[in-house]
């Protein structure tokens, strides 16, 4: 039994909207404030258990993973209704003090891929660049100016899942599938263990310490039902090293050079 077109573009289109919204959670609060609409929070939380049930669809159903998955989506149900409720309760000062101090000034938690990554950033940098590039999406230099940040990764892994969602064609959703998992693969899944242990491990503040765990279960649920591939089964946990005389910090490769003439990984592989 294989899902149908409508019960895929659903479950691809759900994935799209969990992925945002948590990419919202970790938008600074003075960026939310700058933008036209409310904070995530504001909606009800039962609003987007629905959300939680159409994107974990099982590829393959069967009456074993079926199992299995109910019970990991009630926990991550569960989970985010914890995490809905530290978020209401956030008071506006504390949590702007502790997101400078996390991601922006001391960066007790920075958000780049390459601070955790230690090969070529070059490589890393001109690989995700061309990504964006492949598909028209603009990286949003609100973000940070590298296109290694953890909100542009999963603002772009958003725009993916909702390409999926409305392909016309069985050609045009293979290929973005195909990027998916590539990207998961080689950007993602490479990462996303280090900075969230370094987020719950790192912050003061009790929402920061759930979005970590929403961020890294959604994300494995995501590549359970995806069938996303890795390279190991179990990312290593590494701690961010920030370096002044960082060789790409200075004197790397300019970002838009590496827009112009970068393929991803996904172009480069046979």
């Amino acid at each position: 039994m294989t899902l149908t077109h409508a019960s895929w573009s659903q479950k691809c289109a759900a994935q799209a909207d969990l992925v945002t919204v948590t990419a919202e959670m970790l938008r600074s609060p003075q960026a939310i404030a700058r933008q036209d609409i409310p904070p995530w929070f504001t909606a009800p939380a039962e609003s987007f258990l629905p959300l939680i049930d159409a994107a974990g669809i099982s590829p393959q159903p069967s009456t074993e993973l079926d199992d299995g998955l109910r019970k990991h989506l009630a926990s991550l149900k569960s989970l985010f209704l914890e995490l809905h409720r530290a978020a209401a309760l956030l008071e506006h000062e504390e949590w702007s003090d502790e997101y400078w101090r996390l991601f922006e000034g001391a960066q007790c938690c920075p958000l780049n891929q390459a601070s955790y990554i230690r090969r070529d950033k070059g490589a890393i940098l001109g690989d995700l660049a061309g990504f964006y590039n492949a598909f028209g999406w603009q990286h949003n230099p609100a973000n940070g100016e590298r296109p290694d940040h953890l909100l542009s990764q999963l603002e772009f892994t958003g725009m993916l899942l909702a390409m999926a969602a409305t392909a016309t064609s069985e050609e045009q959703r293979e290929i973005v599938l195909a990027a998916l998992n590539q990207f998961h693969r080689v950007h993602m899944n490479d990462w996303l263990p280090s900075v969230c242990n370094q987020m719950v491990t790192a912050t003061h503040l009790p929402y920061f310490a759930l979005v970590s765990h929403w961020l890294w279960s959604l994300w494995e649920t995501l590549a359970k039902v995806n069938l996303w591939p890795s390279d190991q089964p179990s990312p290593s946990i590494l701690s961010p090293r920030l370096d002044p005389e960082d060789p790409y910090e200075c004197g790397a490769p300019d970002v838009v050079t590496l827009q112009a003439t970068a393929a991803p990984a996904i172009y480069r592989e046979s």
